[in-house]
């Protein structure tokens, strides 16, 4: 009788001794995961980045209230319209009425006459705020919003309005006011320059966009001076702006480091208040019962959320050190990223959610559009100069920069000039990225071609 009762405690035993090894291989593996953790988290904070929403909150530079261009803004946004803008969606694109081929200018100046109709105000304001070189929106870092933010939807109705303005302006005998229009637009999306967040930065993106079409609508009505040519050049330049792009990613990383914090408060079953008035056995049992009937607990248990924000970190890290590259290398890294995000592990299931929500290469490679898309505008500005200077266009960019000019900017996607061609009434010029099959995939970057015919 006692050979089954000696059988029985040795396997008794044994599994035993095989949870505990279990218990402590567990233990030890989210030890160390929390270190690795501590230790990215250690790194950015040496770096002199922020980790918490509160701290993000005070990287985001304020700004006195009498050198603040967004209490002029906040006057401005009150009073916009409900409609900005007659416009049609073309290709992802805002094509105005007044650009379309087979209108007189007769009917365009009426279509957008009609559209300004009694906005002289909130253009005054505009114009004003956009002439104030600092801001910063009465937005509150440390409460997360889900929500969009109102002074982002505000800018771009602000946006196109303007973009009207400068249309109306086209074809009157004095395009002035289209060049401060245009100069204005730049301005505007300039106030988003410090605002780290990645919904802000694709904002501002939208709002140079639309700067870009109205230059480019202006190049191809009126014939500008020295004066205007370089007012226009210099707000370009300082429209490319190389540091957003990594300011917006490391907002983004203090919002998702927010919501594994978050998750693993509700995950910690010794905070859970659960069935408090009971007796601590039946509460133990309560609590039991949760844990075992909630995924969350036991993916928590098993290290794996510690796992998930881990590889959360690494991979804000390399979104990061991608969007601080210089161009061309930060287009091949992007394309190392993209394909690390596609090959994301289900097991990583919170960070591989939010990652692709957020989709970092495809940001990276709208913002390498959009500096093509300035680069090819100032390449434009220094073409009219040249224009101006000599009467006739030139036949070439050796031409061009011969004569002093202007050099022609680097092309982001591969490093080489942008490329230039004459055309029998006017010229263009684009960046290989509408050739460039990953940056395409659904970005509307195929349209990035600046055309002057004139």
């Amino acid at each position: 009788m006692q050979q089954p009762v000696s059988r029985w405690r040795r396997w008794a035993r044994r599994v035993t001794l095989a949870i505990l090894c279990l218990a402590a291989s567990l233990g030890l593996w989210r030890l160390a995961l929390n270190g690795f953790v501590a230790g990215q988290i250690t790194d950015i904070r040496e770096k002199s980045y922020p980790v918490t929403l509160a701290e993000l909150n005070r990287w985001y530079p304020r700004v006195a209230p009498v050198e603040n261009g967004a209490v002029l803004f906040d006057r401005a946004f009150a009073s916009l319209p409900r409609q900005s803008a007659r416009a049609d969606k073309l290709h992802g694109e805002t094509v105005f009425e007044s650009s379309r081929p087979g209108l007189s200018a007769e009917l365009t100046a009426q279509t957008t006459a009609d559209s300004l109709d009694g906005n002289d105000d909130v253009l005054a304001l505009l114009h004003q705020a956009s002439n104030t070189p600092r801001c910063r929106f009465p937005i509150d870092l440390r409460t997360l919003s889900i929500m969009p933010y109102p002074h982002l939807g505000n800018l771009i109705r602000s946006a196109h309005l303007l973009e009207t303005d400068a249309a109306n302006h086209t074809v009157c005998s004095d395009p002035q006011p289209a060049v401060a229009s245009v100069q204005s637009l730049f301005a505007l999306s300039h106030s988003l320059a410090k605002e780290p967040l990645v919904r802000s930065h694709l904002a501002r993106l939208e709002c140079q966009q639309i700067a870009v079409n109205s230059l480019q609508n202006l190049l191809n009505s009126a014939s500008l001076t020295d004066k205007q040519l370089d007012a226009l050049g210099d707000a370009l330049q300082k429209a490319e702006d190389q540091r957003g792009l990594a300011r917006a990613f490391i907002g983004q990383r203090c919002i998702g480091i927010y919501g594994f914090d978050m998750m693993q408060d509700t995950l910690d079953l010794t905070a859970l208040p659960v069935a408090r008035s009971y007796p601590l056995g039946q509460r133990f049992l309560i609590n039991l019962g949760v844990f075992f009937g909630s995924p969350g607990y036991l993916y928590d248990l098993c290290g794996l959320l510690r796992w998930d924000e881990l590889n959360y970190l690494h991979f804000m890290d390399r979104c990061i050190q991608t969007a601080q590259m210089a161009f061309p290398e930060r287009i091949d890294a992007t394309q190392a990223l993209r394909q690390t995000l596609e090959r994301e592990t289900e097991l990583h299931a919170l960070s591989r959610a939010w990652l692709r929500g957020m989709n970092g290469p495809r940001v990276i490679l709208k913002d390498a559009a959009l500096a093509a898309r300035l680069r090819e505008a100032r390449l434009a500005i220094a073409v009219e100069r040249y224009r101006l200077a000599y009467n006739q266009l030139p036949r070439t960019l050796g031409e061009l920069e011969s004569s002093g000019i202007g050099m022609a900017p680097a092309d982001p996607f591969n490093g080489r000039p942008l490329r230039y061609t004459r055309l029998s009434n006017g010229y263009v010029v684009h960046s290989v990225c509408q050739n460039n099959t990953s940056a395409n995939d659904g970005d509307g970057l195929r349209d990035a071609v600046f055309i002057v015919e004139r």
